[in-house]
């Protein structure tokens, strides 16, 4: 079955990653005549949390374009089943999405620096997005950038290189590989149908 075609968006916090993905999913949608899907990993866990779900979600509002909504913090390729070939699906973010499956498989610190966790975590998440991509027509994934993060202990140690070893199999797969900083996507990979 034909893959959906793959775009990463990854920048530093507040970089701009957010509304840059979401331009590309409108570009997307525009480009299938079909409908756009937001699949949000995040849980309320504070008030900090809580004002960002409603800036994101006010700022859908006022795209102007209509988007429904999926609320699914792990077994993200679940939400497949909602989708069809005109949809485009953006899923953000991968970051917290990893942070979920972590600590719903495990809160044992020493399970947190076996490469045998992270690396079936990695596995979920790589199944997951094929789940999406053989359901949908495009996807697009939001994520931060965290390898200039100071390692201040074996957990995030193993959680960035995690992070980061998803990341590489995202871009590779990608057509589009986006950068955002500072407000401002740089192209990091663009393919023909990007």
């Amino acid at each position: 079955m034909e893959k959906a075609q793959l775009t990463i968006v990854v920048g530093g916090v507040r970089s701009g990653k957010s509304k840059a993905a979401e331009r590309q999913a409108f570009l997307e949608a525009e480009r299938l005549r079909g409908c756009l899907h937001y699949v949000a990993c995040g849980k309320v866990t504070d008030e900090e949390m809580a004002a960002r779900v409603r800036a994101h979600q006010r700022e859908r509002k006022e795209s102007g374009r209509q988007w429904t909504t999926w609320e699914q913090p792990v077994a993200v390729g679940d939400a497949a089943k909602h989708f069809n070939k005109q949809d485009t699906v953006l899923i953000d973010c991968l970051t917290t999405w990893l942070t979920n499956e972590w600590f719903t498989s495990s809160r044992d610190e020493q399970d947190w620096v076996q490469p045998a966790f992270y690396e079936n975590i990695q596995s979920k998440i790589q199944s997951g997005i094929d789940q999406i991509r053989k359901a949908a027509g495009a996807v697009v994934v939001v994520s931060n950038e965290l390898s200039y993060e100071p390692f201040a202990s074996p957990l995030v140690f193993h959680y960035a290189k995690a992070l980061g070893e998803l990341h590489q199999w995202l871009v590779k797969e990608a057509a589009l590989a986006v950068l955002v900083e500072h407000g401002y996507p740089l192209a990091k990979k663009k393919g023909a149908n990007a």
